[in-house]
């Protein structure tokens, strides 16, 4: 029995970071996981203990799993207008793999749907479908744009 291949395949997507932060910022609220690896390196960054950074920047949310807080107006806690990402080189596995996340690439609609609000999707470097399925399982990462999200 053959797999399908995905939508996109054989030629890939093209995304590459511009640093516009729509996937960092409002109007709606929204979940940035973080494993402890990720707090950890987080909080060395910050040069803090783990218990303080989570004290400081971490909540609880859907069964248990330990997302990011956000500032009032939504935004990701680490989000600064005009500066972009206050620990882009750290950032956590969500944001170093979006736009590749299951739910993005399930279909074309779903990816055509997203990128009318990020102008980097469908722009830059091409990423295979085997690289895109390494992404959307959790690993790895984008490379790095312009401190952006």
């Amino acid at each position: 029995m053959s797999e399908s291949k995905p939508w996109y395949s054989p030629k890939g997507l093209c995304f590459t970071c511009t640093g516009c932060g729509h996937c960092c910022k409002g109007p709606e609220s929204g979940y940035v996981f973080v494993n402890a690896e990720e707090i950890e390196t987080l909080a060395k960054r910050l040069g803090l203990t783990t218990e303080a950074f989570g004290q400081k920047y971490l909540r609880r949310v859907l069964d248990g799993q330990i997302s990011l807080i956000e500032k009032p107006n939504l935004d990701c806690v680490f989000w600064t207008e005009g500066k972009g990402c206050e620990v882009y080189e750290d950032r956590p596995t969500q944001c170093r793999t979006f736009p590749f996340w299951p739910e993005v690439i399930e279909s074309e609609e779903i990816w055509e749907a997203e990128s009318e609000h990020c102008p980097g999707m469908g722009q830059g470097k091409r990423y295979a479908p085997r690289e895109i399925t390494r992404l959307a399982g959790g690993e790895g990462g984008t490379p790095d744009g312009p401190n952006g999200g």
